[in-house]
C-alpha cells in the first residue's frame, strides 16, 4: 500500500484483543478497535508509517500522555498526506481489564485524549473532538445535574430528561448493529458507552483542572494494580 500510493504516510489494519471472553471490558476493547475500512482520519499505535512524513511532522508531540497518535496524523493530514485502515488482521493485544476500576481509568484517561484534542485543535476547521467533547458535557454532568438537582423544584418533572439515556443507548446500539457486531454485543457496547461518558467527564475536568494550575501532566495508567 505504501509502495504503489506515495500519498499514503500511514497504514494499519484490525487489531485484535487476545481474550475477548475473558472479561466484559477486553471485549469492549475488541469491539473499539474494529474501526472502518478506508480512509481514515487517524491510527492507532499499531501502524506502518512512511519515514519521509513522520519527519517532515517531527514525529509525535512528546508532550501529550495519550492520544499521540490521533494528533500526529492531523498535522499529517494537515501536510497533505493520508491515513489508510486496511482490511487486514494486523495485531493482536492483550488489554489485560480484569476489574472495572481499570476500565474506569481508561475512560478518564479518554475524557483527558478528548479534552486535550478540543484545547489543541477544537477552534480549527476539523473542530477536532468537539463533538465527543460537547456529548460527554451534555450526558455525562448537564443533563444529570439538572434531572436531579432540579427534581424538588420541579415537583419531579425533570427527572423525564433521564429518558434520554436509554433513547440514547438505543441509538448507539442500532449504530453498531450496522458495524456488524452481535445484538449481545452492541447491547454490551451501548451501556458502557454511556456509563463512559461520567468517567470521560472526569477526565476532562482534570485536564482543565491540570492546565488551569499549571501542573504537570501525568500518566493516567490503567493496567497498574488496583483495588476495586
Amino acid at each position: 500500500m505504501l509502495e504503489n500510493n506515495p500519498t499514503i504516510a500511514v497504514v494499519s489494519g484490525r487489531r485484535r484483543e487476545k481474550f475477548p471472553d475473558a472479561t466484559p471490558y477486553n471485549r469492549l476493547a475488541d469491539l473499539e478497535w474494529n474501526t472502518p475500512i478506508g480512509e481514515a482520519l487517524a491510527c492507532g499505535g499499531d501502524s506502518l508509517i512512511r519515514v519521509k512524513a513522520l519527519q517532515q511532522v517531527e514525529g509525535f508531540n512528546d508532550s501529550l500522555i495519550c492520544g499521540e497518535e490521533p494528533e500526529m496524523c492531523i498535522r499529517l493530514r494537515g501536510q497533505g498526506w493520508k491515513i489508510w485502515r486496511l482490511d487486514e488482521e494486523m495485531t493482536a493485544h492483550d488489554a489485560d481489564m480484569t476489574r472495572f476500576s481499570q476500565w474506569w481509568s481508561r475512560m478518564i484517561r479518554s475524557g483527558w485524549a478528548i479534552a486535550q484534542g478540543m484545547a489543541m485543535y477544537g477552534l480549527t476547521p476539523e473542530k477536532y473532538m468537539m463533538r465527543q467533547g460537547i456529548s460527554n458535557w451534555l450526558w455525562g454532568l448537564i443533563l444529570p445535574l439538572i434531572a436531579l438537582g432540579l427534581a424538588w423544584w420541579t415537583r419531579g418533572l425533570t427527572l423525564f430528561l433521564l429518558i434520554g439515556y436509554p433513547v440514547l443507548g438505543w441509538r448507539i446500539y442500532g449504530y453498531r448493529s450496522t458495524c456488524g457486531d452481535t445484538p449481545a454485543q452492541s447491547r454490551l457496547y451501548a451501556f458502557f458507552c454511556i456509563l463512559g461518558k461520567f468517567a470521560q467527564i472526569m477526565g476532562q475536568v482534570k485536564y482543565w483542572l491540570t492546565k488551569w494550575q499549571g501542573q504537570t501532566a501525568t500518566l493516567i495508567e490503567y493496567k497498574k494494580s488496583q483495588t476495586g
